[in-house]
């Protein structure tokens, strides 16, 4: 009857014992990053570079003073869902990167599986973002600096989240 799933919000307290110590240990599983210390320091250094890059052009992008392309609910909309999908891919890849090569698997299952995901959630985001300003800007029929900006802006986003996403998925982990 131990093949339970184990029930609740944080189902991995249930991997976490007392022991005869009075010290509390992880007695559930991890994953290993599959390479040498090497590829793990090139795929950590790729990862922490792309996180940075995509905060950064989300960031700039909002920091821009566009005009009409503040005001409009169909840039708006998705930008905001740009930006908070950016913080969670962030948040998730500090909490990875922060564990080096080996990392328990309730942490690999809520960043590690994750990121790929938010990837292309971001992705599909800064697209929809510079597509909606390109509409309003076409509408317009005039376009600035700072609006030609955040078209790149987002579209060098949506680039970095896609090679990101080839980067996550290309990496292998083992069960230990």
């Amino acid at each position: 009857m131990d093949d339970k799933k184990p029930r609740g919000r944080r189902p991995w307290l249930d991997e976490i014992r007392l022991e005869d110590s009075g010290q509390y240990a992880y007695k559930g599983s991890h994953m290993k990053f599959a390479g040498d210390d090497d590829a793990c320091r090139v795929f950590r250094l790729k990862l922490g570079v792309l996180s940075a890059v995509m905060l950064a052009f989300t960031v700039a992008a909002g920091c821009l003073n566009v005009g009409e392309l503040d005001n409009t609910y169909y840039v708006l909309i998705p930008y905001l869902l740009e930006v908070v999908l950016t913080v969670a891919f962030v948040w998730a890849a500090v909490r990875l990167l922060l564990k080096g090569s080996l990392v328990r698997a309730y942490i690999f299952a809520q960043t590690a599986r994750r990121l790929p995901v938010l990837a292309v959630l971001i992705a599909l985001a800064a697209a929809a973002t510079a597509v909606a300003a390109a509409v309003l800007l076409g509408l317009r029929r005039t376009i600035d600096l700072p609006c030609a900006v955040y078209l790149l802006l987002h579209a060098a986003d949506c680039a970095a989240a896609l090679v990101c996403c080839k980067v996550l998925r290309n990496v292998k982990w083992e069960t230990v």
